[in-house]
This record gives C-alpha cells, sequence and structure tokens, in this order.
C-alpha cells in the first residue's frame, strides 16, 4: 500500500528527532527467540512465539501507564516486570533474577537488535553534520549508547536523547520542551518521525511540531496522518 500523499511543508525543518524501537530497530531475531534463548541456558524454555505473544501484550499495557518522572531505576523496573509477565510461568522464581540479569546485557548489544527497512540507507546518504541535523528522542535507557555505538550509528546524530537521561518520556509534553530546549529550536523547527500514532505521531504534534509516521499502514485513529513506508523515503521530504 502506498503511503498516503504529505501535505505539510517540511522547509522548515532544522532537526529531526528519531524514535528508536520499531523505528530504527527491532529485537533480532525477536523479543521472543532472545527471552527463550537466555531461559534455555537454565530451564526449559516454551516456544518463542509464545513468548512474543506475551511480550507484545505485556509491552502494550505497561507502556499506557505514563510515569511522572523516568530515571534508569524506572526503566529496569519496567523492563524486570516485562520479563517477568512474559517469562510466567516457565520460568521459576529462584532463577528470575539471574535470567532478567542476562538478558539486560543481551539488550545492551547490538547483535541484538538489526535496522528496520532503509534506515541503513537513509543514514549513508545523510551528512552527519548537515541541515536538518539527525537526532535520537527515544524511551530507552542508558543501553541505547552502547547498542548506537557499536552499529557505528552514534556519529550520525547530533544528539541522543533518551527518556532516563532527560527524566521524562513520550508522550508526556515535558520530553518535547526539554529536547526543544537542547536543540535550542521552536517547535515548528522540528520533525519527529516514529511508528507509534500515540507516542510519536500524536505526541510530537500536540507540542506544535511536525511529524510523520513510519509505517505501511494508516492508522486506524487517523488515516490521513502523514506516513512514509520506509524510513529512505524521508529524504526526499526534506530536500
Amino acid at each position: 500500500m502506498k503511503p498516503s500523499p504529505i501535505p505539510i511543508d517540511f522547509s522548515p525543518v532544522r532537526a529531526v528527532t528519531f524514535d528508536v524501537g520499531g523505528t530504527l530497530l527491532d529485537p533480532h531475531p525477536s523479543a521472543g527467540h532472545v527471552y527463550a534463548e537466555v531461559l534455555a541456558r537454565h530451564h526449559p524454555a516454551p516456544d518463542p512465539e509464545i513468548i512474543d505473544a506475551r511480550f507484545l501484550h505485556a509491552f502494550a499495557d505497561l507502556r499506557s501507564r505514563l510515569q511522572p518522572v523516568v530515571t534508569e531505576t524506572t526503566q529496569l523496573a519496567f523492563w524486570r516486570e516485562l520479563a517477568h509477565r512474559s517469562l510466567t510461568p516457565e520460568c521459576p522464581d529462584e532463577i528470575f533474577d539471574t535470567v532478567f540479569a542476562e538478558l539486560w546485557r543481551e539488550f545492551a548489544h547490538h547483535r541484538r537488535w538489526r535496522p528496520l527497512p532503509g534506515a541503513v540507507a537513509l543514514f549513508e546518504s545523510h551528512a552527519p553534520n548537515s541541515i536538518p541535523s539527525f537526532n535520537v528522542f527515544s524511551n530507552w535507557d542508558s543501553r541505547l549508547h552502547p547498542v548506537l555505538d557499536g552499529l557505528g550509528w552514534t556519529p550520525r546524530f547530533h544528539h541522543i536523547f533518551i527518556s532516563s537521561e532527560i527524566g521524562f518520556e513520550k508522550p508526556d509534553p515535558r520530553a518535547f520542551r526539554a529536547v526543544e530546549q537542547a536543540l535550542a529550536l521552536p517547535p515548528e523547527s522540528i520533525l519527529h518521525v516514529g511508528d507509534g500514532y500515540a507516542h510519536d505521531y500524536q505526541a510530537a504534534r500536540a507540542a506544535g511540531w511536525q511529524a510523520l509516521l513510519v509505517t505501511p499502514n494508516p492508522p486506524s485513529a487517523d488515516p490521513s496522518a502523514n506516513r512514509i513506508n520506509r524510513l529512505d523515503e524521508l529524504l526526499p521530504l526534506l530536500a
């Protein structure tokens, strides 16, 4: 399915911010496969697809609860609860701490993440110091730094904004204000690109930013939302 026309003018854009999970990167080969692999080192594991289904359900539920303040501690608690829901009932309580610690380390390594279609081509076609600048703006913890380093992507970004470091997460308006302040730009000069309708597209527009969804299908809540199928479709819009 072709993306809908982009009716807005991107010429005022001086900075682009990118969500990471689901926009730039996905777990490899999937969250469920990594969870099953780590659990299997200590105890028989269920089929990865079973874990994937639990993971997606728990992630949607936990992500819907906006945290008033975000820190490394709150992010650790988020992922701990997500892992517990995903691995219950197969993972015995007496080994859960060990399994979770290994999972935490696994997802800090770039080998557990794969670039999504168009991401590599986008970065190869955009000079790191050109205008608009490319930036990360993601609900994540400090493990994102070694992931981006391992992929060789860190030099591609002018700033890397991570919720656990700025203290707020999308869709909290305070997160957007913090990024604006750091970039020293008015809202209309920033374009946010992400795969989530509520956390990325809707929240960015509510903050006065320009916004673009990366998805092959229009969201049912807003069929006319500005969107592209792949990340490398962004460059012609900014030219």
